[in-house]
């Protein structure tokens, strides 16, 4: 059954669409268990073009479901390693970038139509060696992450190394994986290369902002702070100016909806990074993600670690302009893309500068939205009014 079942997720793999997004798991840390492997393999076909095709596929949706294979003892299986080898050398990325239209984009938001469409990026990141970054040391992994092209400038991976990943997560052991960790409260921490990623893509507003205004504070957004791991990156990032290049001091913010991981963040922090918090660079406090934190308002770089169903005016409307937010957009369960949505405008009003928040607009000129990659992230909770 092992052998026939490999064989058929390699014809899956290898024969489904190009615009097949494929989500593949690997349970690596059972590999030092010597416990069982399990090799999750999904296909979800790209979301349709229209309302119309949507509620076609609401009634025959195409996805093959879960396969599952297990090992009792995956050392002694040759042939799981031979399939490895077949899927890591496929000339085909783990998550595609595709150009269909994700269902999120089609929900009648003004900013999102004809005027405005949104951009796929010219050159997707290659994100082959993705999942492939685990280490058995803090270091080894920021190195591998290194070495693979993800975490590429010196500052990103400087503020990794100075944050040990073991101390925001439950279970230790598995801290350097390349792969989610649950946190509790049906949410997750990324996977380190996802990190990494999304701290490359925020960098160039912040250094951007850096050299237009020398003296002024930067404000960066954390929503859906988690287990605030990524706070903490982020405040060694802006923890100091720095010179070259030039980056000014900064201060971050984290949120959650939910109050118990907010107080996770904390003590978190307090173990290694506790002077981030003495000295004022971070904050975290218990805040609904969709409407985001005037109150640090406008960033200069706002990151979302929770899938929203559709774009978030209200957290748009906090952006500096010139700054950037990456957010994971689509339905819980469904295709979902990460986004990196710039700021070219004022036209419609900024949170944050001075006069009357309430009666600030919201105008689709004033954003750029491009799609960076397929991916997979828990949904981003909204509080009621």
């Amino acid at each position: 059954f092992s052998s026939v079942a490999q064989l058929i997720l390699c014809v899956f793999y290898l024969t489904s669409p190009p615009n097949a997004i494929h989500n593949i798991i690997f349970c690596s840390q059972s590999w030092r268990k010597k416990s069982k492997v399990v090799v999750a393999f999904d296909i979800h076909l790209t979301p349709p073009q229209s309302q119309i095709e949507a509620r076609e596929m609401e009634k025959t949706t195409i996805s093959h479901n879960w396969l599952r294979i297990k090992y009792n003892h995956p050392f002694k299986r040759i042939n799981f390693l031979l399939f490895l080898l077949i899927f890591l050398s496929s000339p085909r990325q783990v998550l595609a970038a595709t150009s269909s239209v994700c269902a999120a984009e089609n929900n009648h938001l003004a900013y999102i139509n004809k005027s405005n469409s949104i951009n796929s990026n010219p050159a997707p990141k290659s994100l082959m060696r993705a999942w492939m970054c685990h280490g058995r040391t803090h270091r080894e992994m920021v190195e591998k992450l290194a070495s693979a092209g993800i975490a590429r400038s010196p500052i990103c991976k400087e503020a990794l190394l100075k944050v040990d990943r073991k101390n925001y997560v439950l279970d230790p052991e598995f801290a350097y994986d390349d792969a989610p960790q649950p946190i509790g409260y049906g949410a997750t921490i990324s996977a380190p290369h996802m990190h990494a990623h999304v701290l490359e893509d925020l960098l160039p507003p912040l250094l951007q902002s850096s050299k237009h205004k020398t003296d002024k504070q930067l404000s960066i957004l954390d929503v859906g702070c988690g287990s605030g791991y990524l706070v903490s990156v982020f405040g060694r990032m802006v923890e100091k100016e720095r010179m070259e290049p030039k980056l000014n001091k900064g201060k971050v913010y984290g949120i959650d909806v939910i109050p118990q991981l907010v107080e996770m963040s904390r003590k978190n922090i307090l173990k290694e990074d506790g002077d981030l918090l003495e000295s004022d660079t971070v904050q975290v406090m218990v805040g609904d993600g969709w409407k985001g934190y005037p109150e640090g308002a406008p960033y200069n770089a706002i990151h979302v670690g929770a899938a929203a169903a559709t774009f978030p005016k209200n957290l748009m409307a906090q952006l500096a302009v010139g700054g950037v937010m990456v957010i994971p957009v689509g339905p819980d369960g469904g295709v979902q893309y990460l986004y990196r949505v710039e700021r070219v405008g004022d036209d419609g009003g900024v949170v944050g500068i001075g006069g009357d928040d309430s009666k600030i607009g919201f105008l689709e000129e004033d954003f750029k939205v491009y799609r960076v990659l397929g991916v997979r992230y828990v949904p981003l909770v909204r509080t009621d009014d």
